[in-house]
């Protein structure tokens, strides 16, 4: 249940009437591997070791895990998607940059399958060591929607530096019910009020 008393930056929102930014685009540097298996509120958490990092601008966010949700949180102008992976990153001070990618019903894609192949079913996770490499995995993108928010579970933590990858891509109708056996069924927060958040795209064309 989601408490009350949270602030009004809350995810996930409609990403709709959004400004174009000159602002820098985030850098995705990506090299290190999977080490470990969690589960925790639902979700199936894939960790990696040090070695991958994200910039924007002289900011440096270290990947810290990826995990999934099915259906989609964030919507574009109305439009649902099947499934959203988030890459969560921190900084030297512990504060938090997601990069989402959402994808909607058509081809499977490659890397949704290597980390169903790789995520092992519930009650089975210790010690598993899934052979993922982060740099196979990395949303390919110069063009993202920028907003700050919330993070989608508890404690919801304000603030969150949101990028969602602009294009979206493509999930089977199969992977997304294999992403859901792993989690256990539907695992998406509701839409949040946007509260007069603004949000830009960066490294958008015009």
């Amino acid at each position: 249940m989601t408490p009350d008393n949270l602030g009004q930056g809350q995810s996930p929102i409609d990403i709709s009437d959004w400004v174009q930014s000159d602002a820098t685009a985030p850098a995705l540097t990506y090299a290190s591997e999977a080490m470990r298996v969690e589960r925790s509120q639902g979700f199936v958490m894939i960790h990696f070791s040090r070695g991958s990092e994200l910039h924007v601008g002289d900011e440096s966010y270290r990947l810290l895990q990826l995990h999934w949700h099915t259906p989609a949180e964030h919507t574009v102008d109305g439009e649902e998607f099947e499934a959203e992976v988030h890459f969560i990153h921190a900084n030297e001070n512990d504060e938090l940059l997601v990069v989402g990618v959402m994808y909607r019903l058509g081809d499977p894609d490659e890397g949704l399958r290597q980390i169903i192949v790789e995520s092992p079913p519930e009650g089975e996770e210790a010690g598993v060591v899934p052979a993922l490499l982060s740099a196979e995995l990395a949303p390919r993108s110069d063009a993202f929607y920028h907003y700050v928010g919330s993070l989608t579970a508890a404690p919801f933590s304000e603030p969150v530096q949101w990028y969602l990858v602009q294009s979206p891509g493509t999930v089977s109708q199969r992977q997304v019910e294999q992403l859901q056996e792993l989690t256990g069924g539907p695992n998406a927060r509701p839409l949040q009020d946007r509260n007069g958040r603004t949000i830009v795209c960066v490294g958008c064309g015009s």
